[in-house]
């Protein structure tokens, strides 16, 4: 179930180490390297886990997108498309349903 973001985890605490170890051994900029990664590993794990938190939350809040599109008030959406722009109209329903994917809430608002 958290497999990826587990073994992201564990990646970057293998290049934690080879980055504190290679201090003595190989040259600086191997070891900083390594850091590099495992930072980038870090954040990639913690994106990852937030994203499918919200898509888990989405899809125990709506059986499917043809549900989620019932429960929207479409004719507030399209008065905000027109007046200021498809982006604010998305910004606005990702406000509102903070769960819902930015690819969903554009395809809705283009759909309208």
């Amino acid at each position: 179930m958290y497999g990826p973001r587990a073994a992201m985890w564990g990646l970057a605490g293998c290049s934690f180490f080879l980055a504190f170890t290679s201090i003595a051994n190989w040259p600086v900029i191997l070891g900083e390297a390594f850091f590099v990664v495992g930072l980038v590993l870090i954040g990639s794990a913690e994106v990852y886990g937030d994203r499918r938190r919200k898509r888990e939350k989405f899809n125990q809040q709506f059986a499917s997108v043809d549900d989620f599109f019932q429960t929207v008030d479409k004719e507030a959406l399209l008065r905000i498309r027109e007046e200021r722009g498809v982006a604010v109209a998305v910004r606005e329903l990702k406000r509102q349903y903070p769960s819902v994917s930015f690819a969903t809430a554009a395809q809705l608002v283009k759909g309208l």
